[in-house]
């Protein structure tokens, strides 16, 4: 057989048989056979348990708490230290209230709020407490650590004067401090500077002066119908 004759007869087979297969074509897998062995899909493992939180022993506070050192080097000359200061709650204004308790002006008078400044740096201070002042410095913020902070009162003023102990012992082991010099009782709510400071305080407590101004004369005429 010449290719030629070979050649025709394997198109003319090849004629008979349909170009594409219909949709509902089956094979008979005996007869072809799998060409890949079947497999069963791999389990996947089961997620690992994830480890439980281990709560801190540590004392509630203990991490949290600072030493502040206070510290004037102009007039007046005054120092201190408050300490186991809560990071996150002592504010700026408690700072200066504590310089407040223990400075009076040139007339023996309370000396304004406004008038005391927190330093930080020998810079005034940019925050509301003191962990904000420290952000800066994380490993202040751990506690356990002491900081200093400077003091300056513009106009001056003068430290309170004490007797030569801090604090007289009592027969039961008790501790009484003693009276801060200058005036006190009614010659102090007499004065007009004391219901000053006093609206100016509640200004910046409250955060509104007209609020203030209206509690100042409820406080005063509180005060002068009970005389």
């Amino acid at each position: 057989m010449s290719e030629l004759t070979f050649i025709k007869s394997y198109l003319s087979s090849l004629d008979s048989r349909p170009i594409k297969l219909p949709a509902d074509y089956v094979f008979d897998p005996e007869q072809v056979g799998l060409r890949i062995p079947y497999m069963l899909p791999r389990l996947q493992s089961p997620h690992p348990e994830m480890a439980k939180k281990v709560k801190s022993s540590a004392a509630p506070g203990s991490s949290k708490s600072i030493t502040v050192n206070l510290k004037s080097a102009r007039n007046p000359s005054l120092e201190f230290r408050v300490p186991n200061a809560p990071l996150a709650t002592t504010s700026v204004q408690d700072l200066k209230d504590a310089v407040q308790a223990r400075v009076v002006d040139a007339q023996d008078g309370i000396v304004p709020l406004d008038k005391i400044k927190i330093l930080y740096k020998r810079k005034p201070v940019t925050g509301k407490t003191i962990a904000e002042i420290l952000s800066d410095e994380p490993t202040m913020l751990t506690g356990g650590k002491e900081v200093e902070f400077g003091i300056m009162i513009m106009g001056g003023a003068k430290v309170v004067e004490q007797e030569a102990s801090s604090t007289a012992a009592t027969p039961a082991g008790e501790t009484v401090k003693p009276a801060a010099v200058g005036p006190s009782g009614e010659d102090v709510l007499e004065s007009e500077a004391f219901w000053n400071d006093l609206e100016g305080y509640l200004g910046q407590r409250v955060k509104d002066n007209a609020e203030a101004a209206k509690l100042r004369t409820l406080f005063k005429n509180a005060w002068m119908s009970s005389r």
